[in-house]
């Protein structure tokens, strides 16, 4: 096996799966020197093909910012969740440990069913209740046993000014619109997808001696708010940044008033990791998160 721990004299290389996402966008930011590669390059759907194109590239760290994440979509196109969440990191993995480099995986808070009343840690029961959530679970699990040196990073609610998400969805809608409806019984910490990245880039500078045990963290930070609440703040905010001339009323109704294809945990709120934060010198805070997003979009 090939040990990127005993090879101290070559450059570092970065591999990053995922070209265009939220998270691959901030990375390209933050760790401009990584390699990425998207779909078109490595398609993690195509499992056979992820270890030929890995190791091609001998890549000192691989971080998989790649991931099937159309929650709705997963119930009607199961198998092809499976096999990017799934398949895809279980051949990652693989490569990884027998190239002997860290893996830095992303993973969810949907692996929890939400129906406790306190926050989930990382050492939490899971019990996913849809499609996605299995998937990633089983991403997760593969991650875990295949490969010895990883990190796996739950967060939740990802946004930022990149790529499609909650708030970019609020913006368009509260400007087209003078009143909707938000579901006000789902918790959770939004997650800020520079936050991640920053995350992502400290621990990456540690990987030649990390003081972060291998295993599975929460990257994420801030209060706990319901998706009824989190557009409210959004409206606010871009109202006086000049994003809305005139914030919309926002309805709150329960997620029984607002059916959809995949079934929601009603609570899955990550607890954040007191030692990852620790190794890092960063504690994400996604309002602040909110308010560099609103700033970029201005």
């Amino acid at each position: 096996m090939a040990d990127a721990r005993a090879d101290q004299g070559r450059p570092m290389t970065i591999l990053v799966i995922g070209a265009s996402g939220q998270l691959a966008s901030h990375l390209r930011e933050q760790i401009p020197s990584a390699v990425f590669r998207g779909r078109v390059d490595l398609d993690l759907a195509e499992a056979a093909t992820i270890g030929p194109a890995v190791q091609a590239l001998a890549p000192s760290l691989i971080i998989n910012a790649a991931a099937y994440t159309d929650v709705d979509g997963a119930e009607s196109e199961p198998a092809t969740a499976w096999r990017i969440n799934a398949e895809g990191p279980a051949a990652l993995a693989r490569v990884a440990e027998q190239l002997g480099v860290p893996l830095i995986h992303i993973s969810t808070d949907y692996v929890f069913d939400g129906s406790a009343e306190a926050e989930y840690g990382p050492d939490a029961g899971t019990c996913p209740v849809n499609t996605y959530g299995r998937t990633k679970l089983a991403g997760e699990l593969a991650v875990t046993t295949l490969c010895e040196r990883h990190w796996i990073l739950r967060v939740s609610w990802v946004f930022s000014e990149f790529g499609s998400n909650f708030v970019k969805t609020m913006l368009r809608v509260g400007a087209e619109r003078d009143a909707l409806q938000v579901v006000s019984d789902q918790y959770g910490r939004p997650t800020y997808a520079g936050d991640i990245a920053t995350v992502i880039r400290h621990l990456a500078t540690s990987i030649a001696e990390p003081s972060l045990p291998w295993g599975i963290y929460h990257a994420v930070g801030g209060r706990i708010v319901s998706w009824y609440e989190f557009a409210g703040m959004i409206f606010r905010e871009a109202t006086q940044r000049g994003l809305l001339e005139q914030a919309p009323a926002v309805e709150p109704i329960a997620t029984a008033s607002y059916p959809t294809p995949a079934t929601r945990p009603l609570r899955a709120v990550l607890a954040p990791s007191p030692a990852l934060n620790a190794a890092t010198g960063y504690s994400p805070d996604w309002e602040i998160g909110l308010t560099r997003t609103l700033q970029a979009l201005s």
